[in-house]
């Protein structure tokens, strides 16, 4: 069972993916939104996405330091000290210097969410895969993948269009949106596919452990969400709300699963088997 400290330390995880996605989804809906004709109340608020994003991440990496060093000054040592310390800071960095850019209107805001995404899976279960190099490549692209699908569905929950989801406005918002979350959600499906072939020993890891149950709740808040599109996409309109809730509590179901290591990998010809690293180590995946 996950201690105190690992359920704090998941609530911060969630409240930085959270932000994470959630600023992606927001810069993809205002994009979407300044095409012709223009929607001009489409704007979500990319600074309070931003913010979550920093405040979590500083969280993380504080509680990751001060667990794996053990002290103040191991804390110090484990961020400036090698590799994975300077994922971390790099990452939590990148949010600060986003947050910055959006309140000061200045330039760059898009590449330093984005390489702060992606940096996630720098510091996740598949920097310990082997070769690392793919697997952290097809993780990346599932982040910022989720961020353009389930960020925009939880930046659009934020909208108020002025005539309702199912007035003119509203409708043309999510007949945009849908065309680009369509492919967005075929690689995230994909490479979520990909990390869960990585992840789990066999089918039945689904079901008799922890880590396969907390994923098979992710995969069914998915599929939830992926019906919800559907018919807000045919119908032209639909509860953007309860699907942008959904979304939030998928990436609930995200962080958690860094509370728990993954399930023994393994080894080549099918001989014993290796325990991962914990779950301390490691960020999931959104």
């Amino acid at each position: 069972m996950p201690s105190p400290a690992d359920v704090a330390g998941g609530a911060l995880r969630w409240l930085e993916y959270v932000g994470l996605v959630g600023a992606i989804g927001a810069m993809v809906v205002r994009r979407l939104a300044a095409n012709s004709p223009r929607i001009a109340w489409a704007r979500p608020r990319l600074h309070l996405a931003l913010s979550a994003a920093f405040a979590g991440g500083l969280g993380v990496i504080a509680a990751e330091a001060i667990g794996a060093g053990g002290s103040l000054p191991g804390a110090i040592a484990y961020l400036v000290g090698g590799p994975p310390g300077w994922v971390r800071v790099a990452r939590v960095a990148a949010e600060g210097a986003a947050l910055a850019a959006c309140l000061l209107g200045r330039r760059f805001v898009a590449p330093l969410a984005m390489f702060a995404a992606a940096s996630i899976a720098l510091a996740g279960h598949a920097a310990a895969a082997r070769p690392a190099g793919g697997a952290m490549f097809a993780d990346a692209i599932h982040v910022l993948s989720a961020g353009v699908w389930a960020g925009g569905i939880i930046a659009l929950a934020t909208l108020r269009p002025p005539g309702g989801w199912s007035g003119e406005e509203g409708r043309a918002l999510l007949w945009r949106f849908g065309r680009v979350a369509l492919v967005a959600f075929a690689i995230t499906a994909m490479t979520g596919v990909l990390d869960a072939t990585s992840d789990l020993r066999e089918p039945s890891d689904l079901w008799t452990t922890s880590y396969g149950l907390v994923l098979s709740a992710k995969t069914a808040g998915v599929l939830v969400m992926v019906v919800l599109s559907s018919l807000a996409w045919r119908r032209g309109s639909g509860p953007v709300r309860f699907e942008g809730a959904v979304a939030v509590l998928v990436l609930a179901a995200t962080a958690a699963l860094a509370v728990y290591p993954l399930p023994p990998a393994r080894l080549p010809g099918d001989g014993p088997t290796m325990q991962t690293e914990g779950a301390s180590d490691n960020a999931a995946r959104p």
